[in-house]
């Protein structure tokens, strides 16, 4: 039974992946977005992995899985991303995956869907989420069944074919609504058939924006990142939703917190994140100045 007590809408924060940083700010100069965060010295930056959680009153809905815990395909894959808490996560508030109704998936990328899948004890891939109904934009899995070689590494079938052959896959094209109050709507550019979901409860709007704003740095249209499957898509999207959720007061994420973000502060957020409110510290006559730095959340 739901519990009204808790809140309409959780953002997770399920696993934290670290990612070149020309890769994630794409054509920005290093220069520039080195003022937002410091890169190591692999000049990796770290962001979050999101999901969001729905306290609906039909049942349970998750939004994005992220990694899970199958073994990566590849040992390149271990030291750039952490183990995931989602199932953890769903535990500590009371949760076990036999109690989420519906999973849907932004896209198949295997960082933000490989939880969708678990592996047994005898090698077996089984849904992870037993009773689910799990949604998927047909654009994204024509591009994981058949994906570019510029994509292939980013997907794996194990992801997504068992819940094809368990019958639980259901899968969308355009904008429907999968629960009463609950949608989803097509936002391209990050991958092909790339969706967000638009949930309404408790008086509040929510919208989870999938990968289309890794960082707040990203709010900003033309900061785009490299492996952006269409970054022209990527842009028109940004601006398309930003203005929906200013003029519909939405609360909004993940955009590089650990938080909801209501629409009507986007734009200083994205403002502090460029630097341009950042005060010029004063310049002591005959020594050097230390480049300041602003946080970004990992």
């Amino acid at each position: 039974m739901v519990k009204s007590r808790r809140p309409y809408a959780q953002l997770l924060r399920v696993s934290t992946t670290r990612t070149d940083g020309g890769t994630l700010f794409g054509a920005t100069v290093k220069e520039r977005w080195e003022r937002f965060v410091s890169p190591d010295r692999q000049n990796r930056v770290a962001i979050g992995n999101y999901s969001m959680l729905v306290n609906h009153p039909d049942g349970w809905i998750l939004v994005n899985v992220g990694p899970g815990d199958k073994s990566p395909q590849s040992m390149d894959v271990a030291p750039m991303r952490s183990r995931s808490s989602l199932l953890r996560e769903l535990r500590e508030l009371g949760l076990v995956p036999k109690d989420i109704s519906k999973v849907v998936l932004t896209h198949l990328h295997d960082e933000h869907a490989g939880g969708g899948t678990h592996m047994t004890s005898s090698g077996r891939v089984l849904p992870t989420f037993p009773n689910a109904r799990y949604y998927v934009q047909k654009d994204a899995l024509d591009d994981a069944l058949k994906p570019s070689e510029r994509s292939a590494n980013l997907y794996r079938d194990d992801d997504y074919l068992p819940l094809i052959d368990s019958g639980q896959l259901e899968v969308i094209d355009g904008t429907k609504e999968i629960a009463q109050g609950v949608w989803v709507e097509p936002a391209g550019g990050p991958t092909p058939g790339h969706q967000i979901v638009v949930a309404e409860g408790a008086g509040e709007t929510f919208a989870f924006l999938g990968t289309l704003v890794p960082t707040s740095m990203h709010l900003t249209p033309e900061v785009v990142a490299a492996a952006d499957w269409n970054p022209e898509a990527t842009c028109r999207s940004k601006q398309a939703v930003r203005a929906h959720a200013v003029k519909e007061s939405w609360k909004v994420a993940p955009v590089g917190r650990d938080e909801w973000v209501c629409a009507s502060d986007l734009e200083g957020i994205a403002t502090f994140s460029l630097g341009a409110s950042l005060p010029k510290a004063p310049v002591a006559k005959g020594k050097a100045t230390s480049k300041e730095r602003l946080p970004i959340a990992v």
